[in-house]
């Protein structure tokens, strides 16, 4: 139940000589250097606390537009938000709140709000009226615990110094009477290690003297470290990065922990965090990873985040579809001319534009995002599944998982309780090798760790990343990668020139594709796909026809092609067959199976492995 600000107007303060803006709860600023985007946080910190920047006091000479000269009216620096209220307060206070604060030369003049409600207007249209906050609304303690949090772009020695005292502050409210009690008995430590140096001069000077901790413990926790488990290097050492990644994480501990003080009755926190080049210091995985983590805080403890950026990682953020537009806005800061001051574009397309470069490697950089992204939850899930400590074999969907189980339970018996058949909806090739590259990555640490196996299609797609994965020599000491095997009732289209992809679904016999296709499991395929030119040119020149070239016992693995929706209920057909029958129709398998389990039990491991499995077509035929 926090609040958050909907529109944003600035005049007359550093480049902004008339800005306004109506932001989302995640609000993403770019621009070129010395456009303005900083001077829209140092606002917001003036508004909320007094200061232009964290130790910096308004300094009206610089801070105030220099080319605002009114006539007659003295200089002022105004800025006004409106701030949306939850819906317990809007009966009595309105939708939203408009506080304007306005200084001049001498200081602040002018501090003042009010609500706003929408009514219905004459003809169907609506009306903005203002309403006046009662003094007993509980309202106005709602809006005095706005806690707007300033991150510059320089986080240096200092910067930290100054976070990490700010940890006691937090600690001291929540802990107050646990705190003092740890706090005396380090006292009574020391007092107990220095007895003879407080008794002498005692002796000496005549009063009794004891050691005692300050009351203020602000400074003990600037020395605060933080050290890497196990190798215990300091956060001092580390590099920037690591140092940048620690901030946004002890900036939520901080308001959680501000939030659990909060006593019943009383009015709740609101975080609103300006965020200054979160991109510093950060190569492109960590850029992603911490979008992310602050697009995940919204809601969770932080009710808006504004960040100012170059990179396109955090321009490509506004991108993300969302119920409400306002969640995430992206807002192009720019100045037309110097006089004119900031502005910003409104326009998706016009912010484009304006961003050039940016704009044009915002959607390559997207796709790199994408594969980052994939590679976190492969770790993450690798992280979790490998606690297990179990085999592993990862495949390319749910239909690949029943099969390969079925596979494993009749070929290799006494190890298929062994191995996990791990996959997730829609999981494809980067899915399989994605987890593959977790694994190598835990093993490296975890030596300890089973080995893992993926296992994808031989199209062609796929024939790539699983030359390009076994190539390394250090991929294949902890996770391979393995193949379907050809099947030999595709043999004869493949020697006829048929470019057939083998999938999961061509292990399946002419008797079961009939089967599904009776069933409306198939569709007709895109035939030039798998036919050579030549011969797609003949058929559309009339000089022959595709049946001429195909014969009964394998034509329609040529014709035909599994709908998406017919692959489930196909692997589920063939996972029920009896031990005996699916061995008899899928004899190839058990080659496969026995080296996935040689791989995975080495060192002969009481498993029987069956030698090297060689495809009769895979020399000399594309497949």
């Amino acid at each position: 139940m926090s609040l958050h600000i909907i529109n944003i107007e600035i005049r007359n303060f550093r480049s902004a000589r008339s800005l306004s803006f109506s932001p989302g709860k995640l609000a993403v600023l770019v621009g070129k250097n010395d456009s303005g985007k900083s001077n829209v946080l140092r606002a917001l910190n003036l508004f909320f606390n007094g200061r232009t920047m964290p130790g910096d006091d308004l300094n009206f000479e610089v801070d105030h537009n220099v080319f605002n000269n009114p006539n007659r009216r003295a200089k002022e620096i105004s800025i006004k938000l409106e701030i949306e209220l939850p819906e317990a307060y809007r009966a009595t206070n309105g939708d939203f709140v408009v506080w304007e604060r306005r200084w001049r030369s001498e200081g602040l003049v002018h501090s003042e709000y009010s609500g706003r409600r929408h009514v219905a207007g004459p003809r169907g249209g609506a009306n903005i009226e203002t309403v006046e906050i009662p003094r007993q609304s509980n309202a106005h303690g709602l809006l005095r615990n706005i806690n707007f949090v300033y991150v510059p772009a320089i986080k240096d020695v200092e910067y930290f110094s100054e976070l990490r005292a700010s940890i006691y502050d937090i600690i001291a409210e929540v802990a107050d009477r646990a705190f003092r009690d740890s706090s005396q008995e380090f006292e009574q430590s020391i007092s107990h290690q220095l007895e003879d140096l407080t008794t002498q001069i005692t002796a000496s000077l005549g009063f009794r003297s004891r050691l005692a901790l300050p009351k203020d413990l602000s400074h003990i926790f600037e020395s605060l470290d933080f050290l890497s488990e196990g190798q215990d290097i300091s956060l001092n050492e580390r590099g920037d990065g690591i140092k940048a990644r620690h901030i946004p994480l002890i900036l939520k501990f901080m308001a959680d922990k501000k939030r659990s003080l909060q006593v019943r009755g009383a009015q709740p926190h609101t975080f609103i965090w300006g965020y200054e080049e979160p991109e510093n210091n950060l190569e492109l995985s960590s850029c992603v990873q911490l979008a992310d983590q602050f697009w995940s805080f919204i809601g969770h403890g932080v009710s808006q985040i504004f960040l100012t950026t170059h990179s396109p990682v955090f321009y490509n953020l506004h991108r993300k579809k969302q119920e409400d537009g306002r969640l995430i806005t992206c807002h192009h800061i720019f100045r037309e001319g110097v006089e004119e001051g900031t502005k910003q574009a409104t326009e998706l397309g016009d912010l484009d534009v304006r961003m050039g470069t940016t704009a044009l490697f915002a959607p390559l950089v997207t796709e790199i995002e994408d594969r980052v992204r994939r590679q976190e939850q492969a770790r993450a899930e690798v992280e979790r599944i490998g606690q297990a400590n179990r085999r592993k074999i990862f495949v390319e969907g749910e239909s690949d998982k029943l099969i390969i189980s079925k596979a494993l339970r009749v070929f290799a018996t006494e190890r298929a309780d062994d191995i996990d058949v791990e996959t997730k909806a829609g999981a494809g090739i980067n899915y399989v090798i994605d987890m593959l590259l977790s694994w190598r990555s835990r093993a490296k640490h975890h030596p300890e760790l089973p080995k893992a196996v993926g296992l994808l299609d031989l199209d062609p797609e796929a024939k790539v990343a699983l030359q390009n994965w076994n190539a390394v020599p250090d991929n294949i000491k902890s996770a391979k990668c393995f193949k379907l095997p050809t099947p030999p009732h595709l043999f004869p289209a493949l020697q006829a020139g048929f470019r057939v992809p083998v999938v999961l679904e061509c292990l399946y016999d002419k008797d079961a594709w009939v089967w599904a296709d009776d069933r409306g499991y198939l569709k007709t395929r895109n035939v030039p796909s798998v036919i050579s030119k030549d011969l797609n040119n003949q058929i559309v020149n009339a000089e022959t026809t595709l049946d001429q070239h195909l014969h009964q016992d394998w034509a329609i693995f040529v014709k035909k092609e599994f709908e998406q929706e017919g692959k489930g209920p196909m692997a589920r057909h063939y996972a029920n067959k009896t031990a005996d029958d699916f061995r008899a129709r899928m004899p190839f398998m058990e080659p496969l199976i026995a080296d996935l389990v040689g791989y995975l039990f080495p060192n002969g491991d009481e498993v029987q492995v069956l030698g090297g499995r060689q495809d009769p077509l895979e020399d000399g035929l594309e497949h």
